[in-house]
């Protein structure tokens, strides 16, 4: 991954931000950590599970694998206690350890005919060999983790390629398949389709069953989650454009005119789509034709994602400065940029009437909307950690933060800055 984004890493260790999420009446911080997500408990270093799972011995096949392995033996013309030991093993069917021989030997003893037999055993071992080698080259999360509307359903992209659909209150799988590249973006939900852009340069569009719909060919690597906005998919791409789709994957109009690579997640607003770019510029383009509207110089690249509220639009770069700009003609909001004194990669949130940003470093900022200076009383907080992963709010005062050293933080941003809360992830 680019240095300037993280020092140079001996291997991938991810960046994916925290994502709330109620299910069930039951509230969890999806958090990940490198390779794994931990889903904990509100309030607390317990986690409801976490994935991959420790143990891969008692961790079930993916619902879809179960579903389609029962479908082959409602066929075998075998009497019904044979087929209910059968379903029971199938139930019992793991990623790994005894139950694929288990089962196979069940299949071999029933009255099916030979090719039931082959067929079967075969899709065992098909299934079984796929998802147990899914869960053990997973590399490192980066990408954005999403859930459904009704939040039933975690995403899980993964640096190898692989998207996961989890059930959100166990964490075991639904359904994974394979991009067929590396993830640095993210998933997006939006309805009954997800999206997800891949190092191939490709935007693969799902429906929540897993079924590819379509996919859409950019000209390079695409390193943000997909936008949707009123019926149009944004996405950017490492060539340097913002291409504006349709939801069956056609192309209304693309900007091309970035002087370099486009890693910034793109935000709607207004009639009008914002992102930076690593020519060191923030664009405002039109939703209607993708025409520039304006742009705004920094020090070096955007690409945070940016905040619009209240016609203002605020963005962190790499340059260690916070810009708010008015969202119709990119003029400055405030006298100056915000100075952090370090680079900003994790994209701020608004929260406790402020903008809450967070440095590389690992110091917390509250700004005042208005003037981009300290909320009075609110000095930064240092967590003496690195950084990079975007944050996120309960959509009111408390923020989530996740830095490299494997904790999640929550603050209080109500008012002045507190100390955050901390939580080590389970080891």
């Amino acid at each position: 991954m680019i240095a300037a984004a993280c020092t140079a890493p001996a291997g991938p260790v991810g960046w994916a931000g925290p994502l709330p999420v109620k299910v069930d009446s039951q509230r969890l911080i999806l958090v990940a950590h490198k390779a794994r997500l931990y889903a904990l408990k509100d309030g607390s270093s317990v986690a409801q599970w976490q994935f991959p799972p420790k143990d891969r011995n008692s961790y079930p096949v993916s619902t879809e694998t179960n579903t389609g392995l029962t479908a082959l033996v409602d066929q075998f013309t075998v009497d019904a206690a044979t087929k209910t030991d059968l379903k029971r093993k199938i139930t019992d069917l793991t990623v790994s350890g005894p139950g694929a021989t288990t089962l196979k030997k069940a299949i071999d003893a029933s009255g099916a005919t030979v090719k039931q037999k082959a067929d079967t055993k075969a899709a065992v071992d098909a299934a079984v060999s796929f998802e147990n080698n899914a869960l053990g080259n997973l590399k490192a999360l980066y990408g954005d983790i999403a859930t459904s509307t009704d939040g039933k359903t975690t995403y899980v992209p993964t640096f190898r390629g692989m998207v996961f659909a989890l059930d959100t209150a166990t964490g075991n799988v639904r359904w994974v398949r394979d991009a067929g590249s590396g993830i640095v973006g993210g998933v997006t939900v939006d309805g009954d389709r997800v999206y997800v852009g891949t190092k191939a340069n490709r935007l693969l569009a799902y429906d929540t069953s897993g079924k590819k719909q379509w996919e859409f060919r950019t000209k390079g690597e695409v390193w943000a989650s997909p936008t949707v906005d009123a019926g149009a998919i944004y996405i950017t791409s490492l060539d340097g454009s913002l291409y504006a789709l349709d939801t069956a994957g056609k192309q209304k109009w693309i900007f091309n005119s970035a002087g370099s690579g486009i890693a910034a997640k793109p935000v709607v607003a207004g009639g009008s789509v914002y992102f930076g770019s690593f020519d060191d510029k923030l664009y405002s383009v039109k939703t209607s034709d993708g025409t520039i509207n304006w742009s705004i110089k920094a020090g070096n690249w955007f690409w945070a994602t940016a905040v619009v509220q209240g016609g203002i639009v605020y963005a962190a770069s790499l340059d260690g400065k916070v810009y708010a700009a008015n969202a119709a003609d990119g003029a400055s909001k405030w006298s100056q940029p915000f100075n952090t004194g370090s680079a900003v990669r994790a994209g701020p949130v608004i929260a406790g009437g402020g903008l809450v940003v967070v440095s590389k470093n690992g110091r917390i900022f509250k700004l005042d909307l208005a003037s981009g200076l300290p909320v009075e009383g609110a000095p930064p907080v240092d967590l003496l950690q690195s950084v990079l992963a975007n944050l996120a709010t309960d959509g009111g005062n408390t923020v989530y933060i996740v830095p490299s050293g494997g904790s999640l933080y929550v603050l209080d941003a109500t008012g002045p800055l507190g100390a955050p809360g901390s939580f080590p992830l389970p080891q």
